[in-house]
């Protein structure tokens, strides 16, 4: 199935990070829409700036590892 493919990583494999974040990204975009409040809102943004800024240096902090 194609929506599965969205939990796989890089070389194929299920990812769990992958899978935790899309899960806990739909149950806060669903408490944000039902709650509505100015905090949760706030607290979303930070998450996914943090999560994305994690990610990034992740993965070019690793690409020099790997090629030294």
């Amino acid at each position: 199935m194609r929506i599965l493919e969205i939990f796989k990583g890089d070389k194929g494999e299920f990812s769990s990070k992958r899978f935790v974040g899309i899960l806990g990204a739909v149950v806060l975009c669903g408490s944000m829409v039902y709650y509505h409040s100015d905090k949760l809102i706030e607290a979303v943004e930070f998450i996914t700036i943090f999560s994305l800024g994690y990610t990034v240096i992740d993965k070019y902090s690793n690409g020099k590892n790997n090629g030294n």
